[in-house]
């Protein structure tokens, strides 16, 4: 089987002959070791950063291929936001926030995504990446979801301020933030994208209540899901502690949930199990970053025995950080693809 028919499987809770595992975006390693900023991605030679990317995995041995990875904010780019894309091993920033009050976003345009130079660079370099190996892997795009996005575009604080006393002005970015995660995700699967995300950061339970998650960041979520008929592979990532959540995620239309490492695979496991796929969650920090590579395969096999059921892929609990070594995240997929799956299923 192919990395690409085996990831496909374990997602559809099918037993595969070794167990998948994959990277979570992590745009920012792969650049950083390879010279680049996001800014160089989004605007260098397409033909260049494909074969990058194309090279990378093949040194990896991820299952999924990620385009137009860690470049979310390429869209509040596109609506005329201020961003920083051009720091090495670094993140991109929005500089401002683009609107201070829900209704500004009654002034974008989601149309506009179509005439971001930048976009249009992604797009080709994800045409590349599929023609190329779309047959062996998945190659998958992710974006902010309209939760996360809405934040992004109103300000961490404002954004907060809003989603406590102002519900219908949420309502209504939201609205708009979703229409703009699925003009992204669209595009992509047009150029050959099979597997969309949405990241959700500001959803984790470090960040906002059970109740608030469940009243505002829930619907959007799945209605977003919902809404891409033309794709069967859909995940979610959440940071943080969502173990208070968890019951929730089955319902959300995702078929992969990949997990911060601060939940318990056990719970998870005992809630997910069965009805979804799901992933995690090696430490990026404390494990694939600082540990060595015994340290890194001791906690591999913890990760894949706790939870050892079909359809768990072994992913980080987050994007890797740029420094981290190429054979830290190699220990972490090679000791998935040598594990014997004959122990969990």
């Amino acid at each position: 089987m192919t990395h690409k028919e085996i990831i496909l499987a374990g997602i559809a809770l099918k037993k595969t002959p070794r167990l998948p595992a994959m990277i979570l975006s992590s745009g920012v390693w792969t650049d950083y070791r390879n010279g680049l900023t996001l800014q160089d991605v989004m605007i260098g030679q397409p033909q260049k950063i494909a074969q990058t990317i194309i090279d990378d995995n093949k040194k990896v041995g991820s299952d999924v291929v990620w385009v137009a990875a860690d470049c979310s904010n390429v869209i509040v780019k596109a609506l005329g936001g201020k961003c920083t894309f051009n720091l090495l091993g670094e993140a991109s920033t929005i500089d401002e926030p683009l609107v201070t009050r829900p209704e500004d976003v009654d002034q974008l345009r989601v149309e506009d995504l179509e005439n971001s130079r930048e976009i249009a660079n992604l797009l080709e370099t994800a045409r590349i990446v599929v023609g190329e190996i779309g047959d062996e892997y998945l190659v998958a795009v992710s974006q902010w979801g309209a939760f996360t996005l809405a934040g992004q575009l109103l300000g961490m604080d404002n954004m907060m301020k809003t989603a406590l006393k102002d519900k219908p002005g949420l309502n209504h970015i939201m609205e708009f933030t979703e229409r703009l995660l699925l003009k992204y995700w669209n595009l992509f699967i047009d150029a050959g994208v099979e597997m969309v995300n949405q990241a959700e950061p500001l959803s984790s339970g470090d960040v906002i209540s059970a109740k608030l998650f469940r009243e505002a960041s829930f619907p959007r979520i799945k209605s977003a899901n919902q809404a891409i008929k033309r794709i069967s592979t859909r995940s979610l990532h959440i940071c943080g502690n969502t173990t208070k959540v968890l019951d929730l995620i089955p319902e959300t239309g995702a078929n992969l949930f990949s997990m911060d490492y601060k939940v318990n695979l056990n719970v998870a496991r005992e809630k997910l199990s069965g009805k979804m796929a799901f992933g995690g969650q090696l430490d990026p920090i404390r494990v694939l970053l600082e540990g060595t590579p015994e340290e890194i395969e001791a906690e591999s096999l913890s990760c894949i025995r706790d939870g050892g059921a079909t359809g768990f892929v072994l992913i980080p609990g987050c994007d890797i950080a740029p420094q981290t070594k190429l054979e830290n995240v190699q220990t972490m997929i090679q000791t998935a693809h040598h594990f014997d799956v004959t122990e969990i299923y």
